[in-house]
């Protein structure tokens, strides 16, 4: 007899190798042999370990002439991927590749945990469990766990990195709700593997039933698909289908749907694309594409995909280094809600776009190189190709006094060919070339006043900037392709251009001016704003009337930051009235509140442009509001409501969630008041469960139309 914590290697006689994780060793606090049975006794602290799997007993006998040992009291197996069995009895063979038991509870290495009748593990390395019960829910004084798969038999296969079930019952507080004849799902150490997902059930007014059920295919390590047969009682039937794949160096999406004999639409064939390509060609090139296409205006929101107001496609290439940055893209767009007439919508081939900096120079002033082109062109209208260049250099200088200057010049040259370009002024078109030249120099002085005393941090910054250009410049036969979206604000207001694009260009002498105050106290937080205005020598009629730049003094623009502590934040952005100081845009937000009980508010009033597209005002006002009020429980609501003439409520939403280690379930209703063609409004109503380890599954409504 032999004690002690002690390694015995003969435990089982070692196989012809050298390896380590070849033998077989036992501790025990004490280890006996019986010659006339050939058996050895380990009890105590028992340890069987043979290269990553170890078994823990209160007392081991081995039979060496079977090749088999039973282990009884607190008995626990850990195989080689972290999952843990547990008895009240076992016996194995000596290389723990097989065993046989009564009783078994099985915890994984994701938490989830499986218990049954009866065990057996195979020389294959896979386990089968009777009468078994598999679960991710903690379940405690003896309640039933939330949800549950019950089976007359499971199959654990560690090799193939899945759990298969024969006669499975899904039961949710102990209540049978689904049984399956067969059901299969990844252990939790595997990834990826090929099979059926949990399907999608719907109901709603646009769709009617609809039932979606995806199949998941692993074709590689760096590829996989999803296939989706898509099937409604009224708006036809089709396919979903993804496409994924890693190049190393490159990734591709492709996802994208069709859909069939619809008989509220007039097509044979609806549906859509929505792919991304990425290639990282090496450090300094990278190129890809997205592609955005609909059949149809309304498509993407009848069958639920994503619905932004354009559809943009994109090509590109583009190159990076220190000092400079390249481009070269290719422009199809494709408008989703107000219909636009046929051919109008130009395409982009191609838009070249070049800048530069260099390293200061010997007085410490830098150069700037901005070049581009464009080919612009239409089926039916105007077309249009632009070569434009700006050279510049500026310096910034601190005074002694603490004033600090930048002095900027520059050159820029712009030139056109165009192609049947209407001129509202004269009645025609006109065909042709045209160009211009706009130099530009401006003077920018700061001065920062700090001050820190009472406890308040505080910084005084009044700002001029002088600029300087000839009047002019905006010919008639110049196009305005990309300048027409300017919203003239605090972002801008200390800059030399002011137009979104290159097509308008802001002239004359001005002056843009403005102070900026801001302070810190660790009772009131962080106060920042900004307020000023610009001043033209003379009246700029480029700028449309109600862009508060026309006039010879602009409205004032300006904005306002609060955030007294981590719970509260609010902005101001606001443009007003010149003379009257009335509002003519506004934007406030707030988000007040822990995650206990958060509330968010959003207000948008923007003044009628008095114009047959701005009619009235836009007034606009969300509110939302989150909640995790226990620790399993959270709420989100949301209003979104028009203010203005043809006000109403535009979208009102709210969304409950309880989460816990083995299940998400979440109810969200949605009332939205938009209607469009074949898109109907009505209430959409949502149910999902995510059962943790297994999948999702999803049901939908659409309750009935508003009016």
């Amino acid at each position: 007899m032999a004690s002690g914590r002690s390694a015995y290697a003969a435990f089982v006689e070692a196989e012809p190798t050298t390896a380590l994780d070849q033998e077989t060793l036992l501790q025990a606090d004490e280890v006996s042999y019986d010659d006339a049975t050939n058996t050895i006794t380990a009890s105590g602290y028992v340890e069987i370990q043979r290269g990553n799997r170890v078994l823990l007993a209160d007392r081991i006998v081995y039979d060496r002439t079977t090749n088999v040992a039973t282990a009884t009291g607190n008995v626990s197996v850990v195989d080689d991927e972290g999952t843990a069995f547990f008895f009240e009895s076992i016996q194995v063979t000596g290389d723990l590749k097989e065993g046989l038991a009564e009783e078994v509870r099985v915890l994984m290495s994701d938490k989830s945990r499986m218990a049954s009748r009866s065990y057996r593990r195979r020389p294959d390395g896979t386990s089968e469990l009777y009468n078994a019960v598999y679960s991710a829910c903690d379940s405690c004084n003896g309640k039933e766990p939330l949800w549950q798969i019950k089976a007359g038999s499971v199959r654990y296969d560690q090799q193939a990195e899945m759990v298969y079930y024969n006669n499975a019952w899904l039961e949710f507080g102990g209540v049978p709700v689904f049984y399956t004849p067969y059901l299969a799902h990844p252990d939790p150490t595997a990834g990826a593997k090929t099979g059926l997902l949990l399907p999608t059930i719907g109901a709603s007014r646009n769709l009617g039933v609809s039932f979606q059920q995806p199949y998941y295919i692993r074709l590689a390590p760096d590829r996989d698909a999803t296939l989706t047969p898509f099937v409604t009682s009224a708006a036809g039937k089709g396919t979903i289908a993804e496409y994924r794949q890693e190049f190393g160096a490159a990734r591709l999406r492709v996802f994208g749907s069709l859909m069939a004999d619809d008989p509220g639409f007039a097509n044979d064939l609806r549906g859509h694309l929505d792919a991304t390509a990425r290639w990282d060609i090496d450090e300094n090139w990278r190129s890809g594409a997205d592609i955005r296409l609909a059949s149809d205006r309304t498509y993407l929101r009848r069958y639920n995909f994503l619905a932004p107001t354009w559809l943009t496609s994109n090509v590109f290439a583009e190159r990076f280094t220190s000092n400079s940055y390249f481009s070269a893209n290719a422009y199809y767009f494709q408008r989703q809600r107000v219909a636009t007439a046929a051919g109008s919508v130009p395409g982009i081939f191609p838009l070249l776009s070049y800048s530069y900096i260099s390293d200061p120079d010997a007085i410490g002033g830098r150069w700037n190189i901005d070049a581009s082109g464009l080919v612009l062109a239409r089926p039916t209208g105007s077309d249009t190709s632009r070569l434009s260049t700006r050279v510049s250099w500026s310096l910034p200088y601190t005074a002694p006094y603490g004033g600090v200057h930048t002095l900027r010049a520059g050159l820029r040259g712009d030139g056109y060919y165009v192609r049947d370009l209407p001129r509202p002024g004269r009645n025609d078109v006109f065909t042709g070339t045209a160009g211009r030249l706009v130099p530009e120099a401006s003077l920018e002085w700061r001065m920062p006043f700090v001050s820190d005393s009472l406890g308040f941090h505080q910084l005084l910054e009044p700002i001029v900037m002088g600029v300087m250009s000839p009047i002019g410049g905006n010919k008639d036969t110049i196009p305005n392709e990309d300048s027409l979206d300017l919203e003239f604000d605090h972002t801008n207001l200390f800059s030399m251009q002011r137009f979104t694009g290159l097509d308008r260009v802001e002239t004359g002498p001005r002056i843009n001016y403005g102070v900026r105050w801001a302070t810190f106290n660790e009772s009131i937080g962080t106060i920042s704003a900004l307020v000023g205005q610009v001043y033209h020598f003379y009246s700029d009629q480029t700028f449309s009337p109600t862009s508060g730049l026309r006039d010879y003094v602009s409205d004032y623009v300006g904005h306002v930051d609060f955030t007294p502590n981590a719970y509260v934040t609010m902005q101001y952005r606001f443009r007003l009235d010149k003379d009257t100081i009335a509002n003519r845009r506004s934007e406030l937000s707030a988000a007040i509140g822990p995650a206990l009980l958060r509330v968010t508010t959003g207000y948008l009033f923007v003044k009628a442009a008095g114009t047959r597209s701005s009619p009235s005002n836009t007034e606009e006002l969300l509110v939302a509001l989150s909640s995790r009020f226990s620790q399993n429980w959270s709420v989100a609501f949301g209003h979104r409501h028009n203010l203005g003439v043809a006000g109403g409520s535009i979208r009102t939403d709210i969304g409950f969630v309880y989460e816990d280690e083995c299940v998400v379930i979440g109810l969200d209703l949605a009332k939205d008041n938009t209607q469009d063609r074949d898109f109907k409004n009505g209430i959409a109503v949502l149910f999902r469960i995510n059962l943790k380890t297994v999948g999702d599954i999803k049901f939908n409504a659409d309750v009935g139309a508003q009016r």
